[in-house]
């Protein structure tokens, strides 16, 4: 793990301590505000997943939809007899077991990221199931930026990479 990933890691470790010491305080109190609380503790929780629990591929897919979130970013989704138009990234959440929800729209999708295949290209990503029986292609407005793609030189060597770009490769390679 690299030192910037720690730190980060460490940051989001003392502020779960200081939620969870606030939610037994209150825990007597019923108040719509105990609530924000835990949703707060929920959401460390999951930002520490994504450092813990999944693969190089799929924490690469969520930074760069945080990314496009805060771009105001959007995009499209397909899976299975389903499709999504362009729409605004909603929540994004790694839950415990390595199970990843996107939620665009009124679509919520997710795959659980030790079962499946990634293939990169500059604008979308491919998630297979290792059975090769479902599909989740996610169109990015936004394309990977050299700058995301520099931060997982680890990318191409990652057995769950089925298909990384040739572009994506090269800038992987320059770190």
């Amino acid at each position: 793990m690299k030192l910037e990933d720690m730190l980060l890691l460490e940051s989001l470790e003392d502020i779960h301590q200081v939620i969870e010491q606030s939610l037994k305080k209150i825990s007597k109190v019923r108040s719509v505000h105990v609530h924000h609380f835990e949703e707060w503790a929920e959401e460390v929780r999951n930002h520490r997943r994504i450092f813990e629990e999944i693969s190089i591929p799929a924490r690469l897919i969520i930074e760069h939809l945080i990314h496009c979130r805060h771009k105001s970013g959007q995009v499209s989704l397909e899976t299975g007899q389903m499709s999504l138009a362009f729409s605004s990234i909603g929540s994004i959440k790694v839950e415990q077991f390595g199970i990843i929800k996107i939620k665009c729209g009124e679509l919520e999708t997710l795959w659980r990221d030790s079962n499946t295949s990634y293939y990169f290209y500059p604008d979308k990503v491919e998630l297979r199931a290792a059975d090769e029986k479902s599909a989740i292609k996610i169109l990015f407005t936004y394309a990977f930026t050299q700058q995301i793609v520099e931060k997982f030189p680890e990318l191409i060597h990652c057995p769950n990479v089925a298909y990384i770009h040739p572009q994506l490769e090269q800038w992987s390679r320059q770190v």
